[in-house]
């Protein structure tokens, strides 16, 4: 190979030297079960002050609409990757394979010095000593539990055997080498691990300080996880319980971190990422905060996916900003690998679903580089997905009685309804057009770039790209194909009671549960009574709750071809919806136009729905004639159509 010349390596050497000086370093903290409910700047519900973690805010960004996996692996999968959990593996819990590309790896790269103290939980529950380490998927150095915070709880339980179960322990370890046990992990150390992670990320901090070399620490803290049990100084010290004193733990330790940070004289030039894992914590009696949202982790309710997020780079983040638009865990290796100025260490190979969020950090744009996040479950369906304001549900399900459990697919407007509670898919049939088409994409990458299969060992070589097989993410019955369409009765009268309810004639015998697929129903509801006179159709049907102090929702359709207009409120005004009907052969057809504004162009678009119904003859007891929909809900711009059909039959049963 051709040498340089003694000046010009010099002069390499010299100026890669001032270059690495000037690089940021990188303080990823990563509280665990920490919903948005518990942070002061967030309207911390307890009451406990955080003037650390507020701090960060207030000297860069607040976002408001930071968004997060569902659960603690996944999410820190999602992190440290860029990618959608469910790519890095068909059952990540058994954690990452060494093809998997981390911030860490990335910016050690680059010459930066690595270290995590605190929670891995990416090795996979049982066999992670040797095999899949902290230390084999980018860091230097760690210490902290390999797995998660409840296993402190084992050693109490009353049948624990030693024998049979091996204690849990803290570990450490260095690159090169297997981690070392360093003392049991039980309910006394689970109180002093965080504090004393902070203790050893301040020590690696010195260090490269002293070496002039940036570094990225990531302190992913096991507060507050259940048991939320607080450092001994903390213990009583808010009046609020353990969640509360645990709070203040968490307060504190990142303060050793901050104070650290300026005492170095370090600050100005290091980017402090501050962000919870997933929502708040669910389990009693340390059931956490989700403040104005609603559920808990384990769910893609926005309380278990929407997180606190601050971020401070003094050199070059605006202070002062609070942001709602929309940022994913994921975007933060981009961001990071961009703000170090190094975008090559994101990997080109695979999908990365991340986007670089730095101009709009920076104050440089006022829109996020995302419109759209998507929330699967553990194996890989889709839960919901949101996009802009609204929130999809593919399958929907809460941690709380549901009055109404086969509806499956709603769509809420987040900011006009933050509980999540009132579906407008009926009324808003375009969203479900936008992010159907979201989804559509998704699905195309898998074939693509497939995700890694379930129980790979190392190495894991993936194949060939394109090469994936093509996968149906979340199931509705309008993905399937449908049968011809039954003969129409002659001379339909649909007046009557009508439910979407499957009339089960079954013996009692059989106990077999019949099995709910997910639907978009025909656009009136589940259960309606219909009144048909000769120029007027009139749908009614139950929406509100008697304390709603709402009247029925009343749609009304002209038969004699002229145009009716239908402006049910749901929260928006300017919900107009404009119907025509006309006869095809005892099939009563209605097209139904809605309005609405692009959110990019600002243009009034159109959106329209086909419902055709007819009456049926029974094909079974008790040989009454069923009522069907079919619904076509036509593609808008950027998105996909849809087709199903409902089935009706006389009375609420």
């Amino acid at each position: 190979m051709k040498k340089l010349p003694i000046h010009l390596f010099l002069y390499c050497l010299f100026a890669f030297g001032a270059y690495a000086q000037k690089r940021p370093n990188v303080v990823l903290i990563f509280p665990d079960n920490l919903g948005i409910g518990e942070i002061g700047s967030y309207g911390g519900v307890r009451g406990v002050p955080t003037p650390n973690i507020d701090q960060i805010g207030k000297e860069g960004i607040r976002l408001t609409n930071f968004n997060v996996e569902y659960s603690c692996t996944p999410s820190r999968a999602s992190i440290l990757t860029g990618r959608y959990a469910t790519r890095t593996g068909e059952t990540y819990g058994e954690g990452l394979t060494h093809w998997e590309v981390t911030i860490a790896e990335g910016l050690r790269s680059v010459g930066y010095a690595t270290a995590l103290f605190g929670k891995w939980d990416l090795g996979g529950d049982d066999d992670w000593l040797g095999k899949r380490e902290p230390t084999q998927q980018g860091f230097d150095e760690w210490y902290g539990i390999p797995t998660t915070s409840h296993w402190s709880q084992f050693t109490s339980f009353e049948g624990f055997s030693a024998t049979k179960v091996p204690v849990p322990y803290i570990w450490e370890g260095i690159d090169g080498k297997t981690s070392q046990k360093v003392k049991p992990f039980d309910l006394q150390t689970r109180r002093t691990l965080d504090r004393e992670a902070a203790e050893r990320a301040v020590r690696f901090m010195e260090t490269n300080v002293q070496k002039n070399k940036p570094f990225f620490l990531y302190y992913p803290m096991t507060q507050l996880h259940f048991p939320g049990l607080p450092h001994p100084d903390k213990a009583g010290t808010t009046g609020a319980g353990d969640m509360g004193d645990s709070m203040a733990d968490v307060d504190f330790n990142t303060g050793i971190i901050l104070n650290a940070l300026k005492k170095l004289g370090i600050e100005k030039n290091t980017l402090v990422i501050w962000c919870s894992d997933n929502g708040a914590e669910l389990r009693r009696p340390w059931r956490g905060s989700t403040g104005a949202w609603r559920g808990y982790y384990n769910s893609a309710m926005e309380g278990g996916i929407r997180t606190p997020c601050v971020i401070r780079w003094p050199e070059r983040i605006k202070a002062g900003q609070v942001s709602n638009e929309m940022v994913h865990e994921m975007d933060l290796f981009p961001t990071i690998a961009a703000a170090v100025g190094s975008p090559e260490i994101v990997p080109t190979d695979r999908a990365i679903d991340g986007v670089n969020q730095l101009g709009f950090l920076e104050a440089k744009q006022i829109n996020s580089n995302r419109e759209s996040a998507i929330f699967m479950n553990s194996t890989g369906k889709v839960m919901a997905v949101k996009w802009k304001d609204w929130k999809f549900w593919y399958y929907f399900k809460t941690e709380v009685p549901d009055p109404n459990p086969d509806n499956l697919v709603r769509l809420f407007e987040l900011r006009a309804d933050p509980a999540e509670e009132t579906d407008m898919k009926d009324y808003y049939p375009w969203v479900v057009s936008k992010m159907d088409k979201i989804v559509k994409e998704y699905e195309t990458s898998l074939i693509k770039y497939p995700r890694v299969p379930a129980y790979q060992a190392d190495p894991y070589t993936p194949p060939s790209v394109g090469l994936g097989k093509a996968v149906e993410v979340y199931a509705r019955t309008d993905r399937a194909a449908l049968p011809n369409r039954t003969e129409a009765i002659a001379n339909p009268d649909f007046t009557g009671a009508w439910s979407t309810t499957v009339l089960d004639t079954r013996s009692p015998l059989i106990t077999t549960e019949r099995s709910v697929v997910p639907t978009l129903g025909s656009g009136w509801g589940d259960k309606i009574d219909i009144r048909q006179k000769d120029d007027l159709l009139l749908v009614e049907k139950v929406f509100f709750t008697p304390r709603d102090l709402q009247p029925l929702i009343r749609l009304k359709y002209a038969l004699n071809g002229s145009k009716t207009e239908n402006n049910v409120n749901l929260g928006h005004s300017d919900n107009m919806a404009t119907s025509i009907c006309k006869w095809e052969n005892n099939r009563l057809v209605i097209t139904t136009i809605y309005s609405y504004l692009d959110s990019k162009t600002k243009q009034k678009q159109e959106s329209k729905v086909v419902q055709t119904m007819w009456l049926s003859a029974a094909t079974a007891a008790p040989w009454e004639p069923v009522l069907i929909v079919e619904t076509n809900r036509e593609a808008v711009a950027e998105g996909l159509s849809a087709i199903n059909r409902t089935v009706y039959t006389r009375g609420y049963r």
